[in-house]
Protein backbone atom coordinates (compact mmCIF):
# COMPACT_ATOMS: atom_id res chain seq x y z
CA UNK A 1 0.00 0.00 0.00
CA UNK A 2 1.65 3.35 -0.69
CA UNK A 3 2.30 5.06 2.23
CA UNK A 4 0.82 8.65 0.06
CA UNK A 5 -2.69 6.77 0.32
CA UNK A 6 -2.49 6.43 4.12
CA UNK A 7 -5.74 8.29 6.00
CA UNK A 8 -7.30 9.03 2.74
CA UNK A 9 -11.04 8.79 2.77
CA UNK A 10 -12.85 6.35 0.93
CA UNK A 11 -16.44 6.17 -0.55
CA UNK A 12 -17.42 2.50 -0.80
CA UNK A 13 -20.49 2.58 -3.05
CA UNK A 14 -21.89 -0.80 -2.87
CA UNK A 15 -25.47 0.08 -4.83
CA UNK A 16 -25.81 2.85 -6.98
CA UNK A 17 -28.90 4.08 -5.02
CA UNK A 18 -26.52 4.88 -3.22
CA UNK A 19 -25.82 2.41 -0.84
CA UNK A 20 -22.32 2.46 0.98
CA UNK A 21 -19.90 0.36 3.13
CA UNK A 22 -19.94 2.53 6.54
CA UNK A 23 -16.98 2.49 8.87
CA UNK A 24 -18.32 -0.39 10.96
CA UNK A 25 -19.04 -2.92 7.51
CA UNK A 26 -16.33 -5.90 6.63
CA UNK A 27 -15.72 -3.70 4.08
CA UNK A 28 -14.79 -0.58 5.84
CA UNK A 29 -12.86 -2.71 8.42
CA UNK A 30 -10.97 -3.98 5.61
CA UNK A 31 -10.13 -0.36 4.83
CA UNK A 32 -9.24 0.57 7.37
CA UNK A 33 -6.56 -2.21 7.90
CA UNK A 34 -5.11 -0.78 4.89
CA UNK A 35 -4.79 2.76 6.22
CA UNK A 36 -7.85 4.82 4.89
CA UNK A 37 -10.40 6.18 6.33
CA UNK A 38 -14.06 6.25 5.14
CA UNK A 39 -16.11 9.31 4.44
CA UNK A 40 -19.20 6.92 6.58
CA UNK A 41 -19.10 7.42 10.12
CA UNK A 42 -20.00 4.18 12.08
CA UNK A 43 -22.99 6.29 13.60
CA UNK A 44 -24.79 6.14 9.96
CA UNK A 45 -24.75 2.12 10.20
CA UNK A 46 -22.49 -0.61 8.34
CA UNK A 47 -24.53 -0.42 4.64
CA UNK A 48 -26.33 2.95 4.90
CA UNK A 49 -28.35 4.30 2.03
CA UNK A 50 -26.92 7.63 1.59
CA UNK A 51 -28.44 11.01 0.52
CA UNK A 52 -26.48 11.57 -3.27
CA UNK A 53 -26.09 15.14 -1.72
CA UNK A 54 -23.86 13.67 1.40
CA UNK A 55 -21.46 12.22 -0.99
CA UNK A 56 -20.76 15.51 -2.74
CA UNK A 57 -20.53 17.51 0.62
CA UNK A 58 -17.89 14.59 2.35
CA UNK A 59 -15.53 15.12 -1.05
CA UNK A 60 -14.23 11.39 -0.69
CA UNK A 61 -10.14 11.10 -1.52
CA UNK A 62 -10.61 7.95 -3.65
CA UNK A 63 -14.13 6.30 -4.74
CA UNK A 64 -14.99 2.47 -5.50
CA UNK A 65 -17.56 1.28 -6.94
CA UNK A 66 -18.64 -1.80 -9.77
CA UNK A 67 -17.31 -0.64 -13.02
CA UNK A 68 -20.87 0.83 -14.47
CA UNK A 69 -21.62 2.21 -11.74
CA UNK A 70 -18.42 4.24 -11.63
CA UNK A 71 -18.80 5.17 -15.12
CA UNK A 72 -22.01 6.15 -14.73
CA UNK A 73 -20.97 8.87 -11.50
CA UNK A 74 -20.47 11.93 -13.31
CA UNK A 75 -23.57 11.98 -15.37
CA UNK A 76 -25.25 12.01 -11.37
CA UNK A 77 -26.43 15.87 -10.80
CA UNK A 78 -23.93 17.61 -9.47
CA UNK A 79 -20.86 14.18 -8.69
CA UNK A 80 -18.97 15.71 -11.83
CA UNK A 81 -17.47 17.98 -9.41
CA UNK A 82 -15.85 15.61 -7.48
CA UNK A 83 -12.14 15.56 -7.40
CA UNK A 84 -11.81 11.98 -7.00
CA UNK A 85 -13.34 11.80 -10.56
CA UNK A 86 -11.89 14.65 -11.85
CA UNK A 87 -8.49 13.51 -10.31
CA UNK A 88 -9.07 9.55 -11.44
CA UNK A 89 -8.84 8.61 -8.00
CA UNK A 90 -11.06 5.66 -8.64
CA UNK A 91 -11.52 2.02 -8.04
CA UNK A 92 -14.11 -0.13 -10.45
CA UNK A 93 -14.28 -3.54 -10.40
CA UNK A 94 -15.84 -5.78 -12.85
CA UNK A 95 -18.53 -7.91 -11.12
CA UNK A 96 -16.38 -11.02 -10.77
CA UNK A 97 -13.88 -9.22 -8.43
CA UNK A 98 -16.71 -7.21 -6.79
CA UNK A 99 -18.73 -9.71 -5.57
CA UNK A 100 -14.96 -11.14 -3.50
CA UNK A 101 -15.54 -7.70 -2.05
CA UNK A 102 -19.13 -7.33 -0.89
CA UNK A 103 -19.40 -10.80 0.42
CA UNK A 104 -18.02 -11.19 3.69
CA UNK A 105 -16.64 -14.61 4.11
CA UNK A 106 -13.08 -16.67 3.55
CA UNK A 107 -11.93 -14.61 0.63
CA UNK A 108 -11.64 -11.51 2.85
CA UNK A 109 -7.92 -11.97 2.52
CA UNK A 110 -8.32 -11.86 -1.46
CA UNK A 111 -10.68 -8.87 -0.98
CA UNK A 112 -8.16 -7.07 0.70
CA UNK A 113 -5.47 -7.81 -1.69
CA UNK A 114 -7.84 -6.76 -4.60
CA UNK A 115 -8.37 -3.38 -2.83
CA UNK A 116 -4.53 -2.83 -2.53
CA UNK A 117 -3.72 -3.81 -6.32
CA UNK A 118 -6.36 -1.20 -7.48
CA UNK A 119 -4.96 1.69 -4.61
CA UNK A 120 -1.08 0.89 -5.83
CA UNK A 121 -2.09 1.64 -9.36
CA UNK A 122 -4.18 4.89 -8.78
CA UNK A 123 -2.27 7.87 -10.50
CA UNK A 124 -0.67 10.47 -8.08
CA UNK A 125 -0.54 14.05 -8.74
CA UNK A 126 0.06 16.45 -6.37
CA UNK A 127 -3.26 17.20 -5.10
CA UNK A 128 -3.47 14.03 -3.66
CA UNK A 129 -0.14 13.45 -2.01
CA UNK A 130 -1.68 15.00 1.02
CA UNK A 131 -4.21 13.15 2.82
CA UNK A 132 -7.42 14.67 2.65
CA UNK A 133 -6.47 16.78 0.00
CA UNK A 134 -9.89 16.32 -1.74
CA UNK A 135 -12.04 17.02 1.23
CA UNK A 136 -14.27 20.27 1.74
Amino acid sequence: MPATLRGRRVYFEVDATPYAAGSGSFIGETLLRLGLGNVVPPALGPFPRLNPEYVLRAQPDIVMALQRNLAEMPGRPGWASLQALQRRQTCGFASAPYDVLVRPGPRMGEAALLLADCLAALPVSAASAKPGAGSR
